[in-house]
């Protein structure tokens, strides 16, 4: 199992920032390989997405299922896939004091990819620039 991690801090109120992440509509402003996102039952999300799935260079188009759980109180939210138990994920959103809130993304895998280390630099950049325009700033 192979855990990656990334952390950004960000000026955004930490509810608002939670209410915005934890809709699964939103997953594709936010995840950028991720290009299509709906909820199809409880804690349960349809993907479509863009990924090396191969390691040729180009991406391919997958779909699935994957379970999807915000949890309001810890400002967590955590996902998998319900046929890869190995993969799963969460984004935490916590206050860091100065009117600053930290983004903590962590995602476990059961093998080492070279390309997501960047990509989780990569979403959480999204997510900055995605809440900055959601709040109008």
């Amino acid at each position: 199992m192979t855990t990656y991690h990334a952390e950004k801090r960000i000026n955004h109120d930490v509810t608002d920032a939670f209410a915005y992440l934890a809709d699964p509509a939103n997953l594709p402003d936010y995840f950028p390989r991720i290009t299509s996102a709906r909820k199809v039952g409880p804690d349960l999300v349809q993907t479509t997405a863009a990924v090396d799935t191969d390691g040729d260079g180009k991406p391919e188009r997958v779909s699935g299922e994957a379970w999807f759980h915000a949890d309001e109180a810890a400002h967590e939210i955590t996902w998998g896939s319900p046929e890869h138990s190995e993969y799963h994920g969460s984004l935490k959103v916590t206050p860091a004091g100065d009117d600053t809130t930290l983004l903590s993304l962590q995602l476990d895998a059961a093998d080492e990819h070279p390309g997501i280390q960047p990509a989780l630099d990569e979403a959480l950049d999204s997510i900055a620039h995605e809440l900055a325009a959601h709040s109008g700033g």
